[in-house]
């Protein structure tokens, strides 16, 4: 057998699994980027002089929009739109209410007993998180959190989310010693 012409041999590489390998890992990252924002909407969050950071929140904390028209939003759904329903709030009540009962049946929610009063009350102890464009009118939150504080709906743990740094101006909170 002759070597050299073994050397001398042009050698072609595959580079369709590469290829198909990159674009699987291109789709499984946009699939999850866009997973972990399905139930945010695009809106102008109040900024927030002083602040909690919201470093580990529940995996299946419920969010609610408000957008800046007092409009409420659930998982991409109107729920409630202020020129259709005016000061009707059933449909947020009833929004409350089937969050818990799903919840309570997949058993991402869990109730815990508290003396509210004198008496002990089953509440719901994870948190909502409820999300308000910087411009809405606040008795529409106000409206969410009156109903959330309802014996048969019980989220007595309220999150309002707020943003460090304002998206109109751009200003943003100092930074103080890593304090958040």
């Amino acid at each position: 057998m002759d070597m050299s012409k073994l050397v001398q041999q042009n050698v072609e590489m595959d580079m369709t699994p590469m290829i198909d390998c990159v674009f699987l890992l291109m789709i499984f990252f946009v699939l999850v980027i866009d997973l972990s924002q399905k139930n945010l909407e695009d809106l102008i969050l109040p900024r927030a002089v002083f602040q909690e950071a919201d470093d580990k929140p529940a995996e299946n904390r419920p969010i609610i929009n408000v957008l800046q028209d007092g409009t409420v939003v659930y998982n991409k759904e109107v729920f409630y739109d202020p020129k259709k329903h005016g000061k009707n709030y059933a449909p947020i009540k009833q929004l409350l209410l089937d969050i818990r009962k799903l919840g309570l049946f997949n058993k991402t929610l869990h109730l815990k007993d508290e003396k509210v009063g004198s008496k002990m009350v089953p509440l719901v102890d994870e948190p909502i998180l409820i999300r308000a464009d910087k411009w809405t009118e606040w008795h529409y939150i106000g409206e969410i959190m009156k109903q959330c504080s309802q014996p048969e709906i019980a989220f007595w743990k309220v999150e309002l989310a707020l943003s460090e740094q304002d998206k109109e101006t751009g200003e943003k909170n100092p930074d103080k010693g890593g304090q958040k």
